[in-house]
């Protein structure tokens, strides 16, 4: 069985990151748990050691701002929920 699961992974992680830079945090967020799901799949087709650690160390840079964009945009709806306009703009991050 061919290993599609990690190019597949990639050129979704690369749209999502295309998102990010455009401030489309939801669709953002959404590539990268897509991106993670098969990245993790494909980690356990992957015979060659060397280059499952080094997804793996990728993988975790993807997860952590794929945290970050779920956070902001959690808080983001809490604000939005309460009515509040806090003044201020843009979107950190």
């Amino acid at each position: 069985m061919q290993n599609n699961f990690i190019p597949d992974a990639i050129d979704i992680v690369s749209r999502a990151i295309t998102a990010d830079n455009a401030n489309d945090y939801q669709t953002a967020l959404n590539l990268y748990r897509d991106a993670l799901s098969r990245f993790t799949i494909g980690l356990k087709y992957e015979k060659n050691e060397s280059r499952k650690k080094l997804i793996l160390e990728r993988v975790e840079g993807y997860m952590k701002r794929a945290e970050e964009l779920r956070d902001y945009l959690n808080k983001q709806a809490e604000i939005e929920k309460s009515g509040g306009n806090s003044g201020g703009g843009g979107a950190g991050g």
